[in-house]
């Protein structure tokens, strides 16, 4: 049976309840996948903007006939009658305060917010564990599409040598909301939200989560991000000893000229295998690309919704703690700065192995930390040259760092 099938034959006598958090881009595309399964019903979307809000009950209630709960505060939520819910505000602190509330109550979590996951994956995973629940970063970002290659490389016996992600946006680690409100409009984008495509830290974030579900690590600060087509893949992210140019194997990184798609670079020292794998025209061994060219983001939810409710297991959570996202000043920062959020004007994300123990602020905590201490254009952020905040995902964050010291 398909995944559907089973999940529409176990919910035929009933529907599966759902919660959103967050309608804007990512979430109005949930509303309208879900809106279009007969086994799930969206009782209750929460956003501050009573805008968004009307819209995404308006989206739903057209094609469902059926009108959700609304609040502007997670805090509100009765959970009694959620089975599972989607989080999709982007916000590291945001998804910090929704998994705390949603964990608690004992009740199921997806995240689209990769964001949050990256920062404080490990203590999420610890308190769902902790309440009898799954955390899960959802299906359709390139996290998620990544891991499916892996995981099907690894039931068939080869090596995974490295694995990541195509960037498609022109990469300008500088680049401010400010320069780039025309291009958002025109894509109907948060322009923060382009903008931390455009600085590259959305990249940082989505392969740094990625590192930490399956244990590989950066091969270089930052990572390589080459340009490639996907059929010379095999030729690039592989040891420099064969022609590549990697310095170790388990990589994470991303390339120019294969966006949207996700791709692995396996690995078999078999002689029969590299025969039969040329002979099945993958080309000649023993590295070949597995390489998908697409990732429906929001729109692949109802997917993984059905994956939650029939395995009852998560799909990428935070299993190792070996990257993270360090914060890197855009601009030269002066005492009593305030900084601003992921893909503002104050900060670009950087990955870095946490094997080198720099004591640079994480990206995910750093919004509304105050500057100490200057920190000049293009340097890394200390950690003891701001005054961070103490919000959610600070606290969970602190407690993390004391459980992995």
């Amino acid at each position: 049976m398909t995944l559907s099938s089973r999940f529409n034959n176990q919910f035929k006598n009933s529907s599966l309840n759902i919660a959103l958090v967050g309608a804007g881009q990512m979430g109005q595309g949930i509303v309208s996948q879900i809106s279009k399964q007969e086994n799930m019903h969206l009782v209750f979307i929460v956003d501050r903007n009573e805008k968004k809000l009307e819209e995404a009950v308006s989206r739903y209630k057209n094609k469902k006939g059926l009108s959700p709960s609304t609040s502007q505060d997670i805090s509100t939520v009765d959970f009694s009658d959620v089975d599972v819910v989607v989080e999709a505000t982007g916000s590291p602190i945001a998804g910090a305060i929704v998994a705390e509330h949603v964990l608690k109550n004992g009740v199921d979590l997806i995240l689209l917010n990769v964001e949050t996951e990256a920062t404080i994956g490990k203590e999420l995973k610890r308190l769902s564990e902790e309440n009898n629940c799954i955390v899960t970063v959802g299906y359709g970002d390139e996290p998620t599409t990544a891991i499916e290659l892996y995981n099907f490389a690894e039931e068939t016996s080869f090596e995974v040598i490295s694995i990541g992600k195509g960037k498609n946006n022109p990469f300008d680690r500088y680049a401010k909301p400010s320069d780039l409100v025309s291009e958002a409009m025109q894509k109907r984008m948060n322009p923060k939200m382009l903008t931390s495509f455009v600085d590259g830290t959305k990249t940082m974030v989505e392969m740094t989560a990625l590192a930490n579900s399956i244990g590989f690590s950066v091969d270089k600060e930052g990572m390589h991000g080459p340009k490639s087509q996907p059929k010379d893949l095999n030729k690039i992210f592989i040891p420099k000893e064969d022609g590549g140019i990697l310095s170790n194997k388990g990589i994470v990184d991303f390339a120019f000229g294969i966006a949207p798609g996700v791709f692995t670079v396996i690995y078999s020292e078999d002689e029969y295998v590299n025969y039969e794998m040329e002979y099945l025209k993958m080309g000649e061994g023993p590295y070949w690309s597995l390489y998908r060219p697409y990732h429906l983001t929001s729109l692949e939810t109802p997917r993984t919704i059905m994956d939650l409710a029939i395995n009852k297991e998560p799909i990428l959570n935070a299993n190792f703690w070996n990257v993270y996202v360090a914060a890197y000043a855009k601009r030269n920062l002066k005492v009593g700065d305030k900084l601003d959020s992921i893909g503002g004007e104050c900060y670009f994300g950087v990955a870095l192995n946490t094997s080198e123990g720099k004591p640079w602020i994480p990206v995910g905590i750093a919004e509304n930390a105050t500057v100490t201490s200057p920190v000049n254009k293009g340097e890394p952020i200390p950690i003891e040259n701001v005054e961070i905040e103490q919000n959610a995902i600070y606290n969970f964050w602190k407690d993390q760092e004391k459980k992995l010291a």
